[in-house]
């Protein structure tokens, strides 16, 4: 949704094309495109997943341009513990379509636990989730097909993303929303785990740079995104409550959960450089700014 919404602040970038088809299986059981959106003939909204072969027949055509960002519900609350799509048929798919390019939003949560100062794409992949594992497995696969068929991709590995409308499993939606309802919040370990943060806004702005990029040199790349500074979860968890006027009297410690990652930042060097792009929010305005939507579309955390 932020996408889109980025999407409508560039009209250069919309009317390049004819028809814009947003697919969704509506996994967090809404659905936020405003209506304005879908009475508009160039918007076509499908429910569905994009792994279907009558949903990627109907919607995928040669010359297509594909930003694949979806992934199964992945969150403290509900973290991943299966897989059950099928990426080697998709992605063929994609490549009988010949499409013109595939965005794929993956995470550096694929490198798994580590203590680097700055993360580089040639790092080693060491996923320790099943939501990361499965990521990379992704990645794999893209890389397998781009050598056998040509497909055109690109793939991103962003650090921590937060900002408006996030689903509240999150640790900075969800300690927004729980502060604002005066709810324990609660925190693996000692709150210690460091985070580079980067704001939504920043990340769309980076895959709208790739799509806009006019050379194939980008294909078969990868590419972190990221700020390059870092916070510590307990640091994150303090600030927002100041920032609600909630007291510290709720947060509640609970065991670190396996796979956890210690530390996870990255300048992203690499893609500052292709494309020119660099994060614009600092912390403390995606803060204010996530927080004042939070405020205004008050919703019950998850269990």
């Amino acid at each position: 949704m932020n996408l889109l919404q980025r999407l409508q602040t560039r009209p250069d970038i919309a009317g390049r094309f004819d028809t814009i088809v947003l697919v969704d299986p509506l996994q967090y059981g809404e659905q936020k495109i405003p209506p304005r959106l879908l009475a508009d003939t160039r918007y076509r909204f499908v429910q569905g997943s994009i792994y279907d072969p009558a949903v990627a027949g109907d919607v995928i055509a040669a010359g297509d341009t594909v930003l694949h960002l979806v992934a199964p519900v992945n969150s403290f609350t509900a973290p991943q513990t299966t897989t059950a799509d099928d990426p080697p048929s998709y992605l063929q798919h994609l490549a009988d379509r010949q499409i013109a390019r595939l965005l794929f939003l993956s995470t550096a949560d694929v490198y798994g636990d580590n203590d680097a100062d700055d993360l580089h794409e040639s790092d080693p992949v060491r996923p320790s989730t099943i939501y990361a594992a499965a990521k990379a497995a992704f990645e794999a696969y893209l890389s397998a097909v781009h050598a056998m068929r040509g497909l055109p991709y690109v793939a991103f590995r962003p650090v921590t993303i937060y900002g408006p409308q996030q689903y509240p499993g999150w640790l900075i939606p969800r300690v927004i929303t729980q502060a604002l309802t005066e709810q324990s919040i609660t925190l693996t370990g000692d709150g210690t785990v460091r985070r580079d943060w980067i704001f939504v806004s920043d990340v769309c702005d980076l895959l709208l740079a790739a799509l806009l990029h006019d050379s194939d040199d980008i294909h078969g790349q990868v590419f972190n995104i990221g700020t390059g500074t870092e916070a510590d979860a307990l640091t994150m968890t303090r600030q927002i409550l100041t920032a609600v006027g909630a007291d510290e009297t709720l947060i509640r410690f609970v065991p670190d959960r396996p796979g956890d990652i210690r530390r996870q930042v990255t300048s992203a060097a690499r893609a500052r450089h292709t494309f020119g792009w660099a994060p614009a929010v600092p912390l403390a305005d995606g803060l204010a700014n996530t927080i004042a939507w939070y405020r205004e579309h008050p919703a019950p955390p998850p269990a």
